[in-house]
């Protein structure tokens, strides 16, 4: 008899992901490096202040281990959220940090509270521990209503709160008085807010998260600043909340290369404007460029567009695979089965997949 995991482990669904690219390679015909990933929101650019960060390869201590608290980034990231340092936890991707809160305050008596639709991997944190995940759904305008979620949150047992802002996969922000107002309304509860977009968007609600002892802001390198292999996050939160976290974070959970290429990168903001500024320009060429082929999209503020598209959302996706271009779809989710979500790549990758939409039979 093989060993018996715990009972909702043996339940849990892992997190979803496209095809991989050598199947869809294989499947295509093509080499695998011309497989195009549309469906992991990554960027197409090399990484903010990349040209430094491959000189410092050379000089980096690959031989001893980082040092245990993350530094010097854990302490660049507190100076430029004006925070002491040990408001500040470094882990490897935010993923890491969604599921050390989940580990740290939630458990099979507990019970968390997200929107639907909202990142995948809040229900898979969430089930990791034992916890319950409830949804509350959006409104038909795709947003998130106040009051039905004010009153799921308060319902008893609930420890967590996953907030997301953009939103994915809408790409849709929540307002300083919504956001407040959840944090007030539950001050028992954490309330974590996922911004691993807000380079993107421009704006953040750092200010408003921080103002209240149960509010984390979780972040990631992976997306304006384009690390996403680096595999670099953190979380910001008061004090008692990170020392918590802290005491469950493994004490080596990053690189030396994923802590200097992020010290890079963060000293580098007239880099990450220029970057962001070619993002969202690309992005709106992209859509300008679907809704004259009849999709309706949503005003996104992340690096994709969520959109319904004139065709059969599925069949169109499955065609778009069948070039080596892999697109988000959601063929088992009733509001968002007509629905893809599409990264933001190059110019060149986003031409490359519209003219394969104007070849669509």
């Amino acid at each position: 008899m093989s060993p018996r995991p715990r009972e909702f482990i043996a339940r849990l669904d892992p997190y979803e992901w496209e095809a991989m690219a050598s199947d869809v390679a294989a499947a295509a015909g093509i080499a695998e490096s011309d497989v195009v990933r549309f469906d992991t929101n990554t960027s197409a650019w090399p990484p903010v202040a990349w040209e430094r960060t491959v000189l410092d390869v050379a000089r980096l201590p690959a031989n001893e281990y980082p040092h245990p608290s993350n530094e010097p980034l854990r302490s660049a990231l507190a100076t430029r959220f004006n925070v002491p340092s040990d408001h500040v936890v470094v882990t490897c991707g935010a993923d890491e940090a969604l599921f050390l809160l989940a580990s740290a305050y939630l458990g099979p008596s507990r019970v968390a509270v997200t929107s639907d639709p909202c990142f995948s991997m809040f229900r898979v944190v969430t089930e990791s521990v034992g916890a319950t995940l409830r949804t509350v759904p959006v409104g038909l305008d795709w947003r998130l209503p106040l009051e039905p979620l004010l009153a799921e949150i308060r319902q008893p047992n609930v420890s967590v709160v996953w907030l997301c802002s953009p939103n994915n996969p809408t790409g849709l922000t929540l307002s300083e008085d919504f956001v407040r107002t959840v944090l007030r309304s539950v001050p028992d509860s954490l309330v974590a807010l996922d911004e691993a977009y807000a380079e993107i968007a421009g704006h953040s609600l750092a200010e408003v998260v921080l103002q209240e002892p149960n509010g984390v802001l979780v972040r990631t390198f992976s997306k304006g600043y384009g690390l996403a292999g680096a595999r670099v996050g953190y979380l910001v939160a008061h004090r008692d909340v990170a020392q918590i976290v802290e005491t469950i974070r493994l004490p080596q959970n990053m690189t030396a290369f994923g802590i200097a290429a992020a010290c890079r990168a963060l000293d580098d903001q007239e880099g990450l404007h220029e970057r962001v500024a070619q993002i969202v320009s690309e992005r709106q060429r992209l859509s300008g460029a679907l809704s004259a082929r009849g999709w309706d999209l949503l005003p996104s503020e992340g690096n994709f567009v969520l959109g319904s598209p004139p065709n059969n959302a599925v069949d169109l996706a499955n065609w778009l695979q069948g070039a080596g271009l892999i697109v988000r779809s959601y063929p088992s989710h009733p509001r968002l089965k007509d629905w893809l979500r599409i990264a933001v790549r190059s110019p060149e990758e986003d031409d490359r997949l519209l003219s394969r939409l104007d070849a669509f039979r």
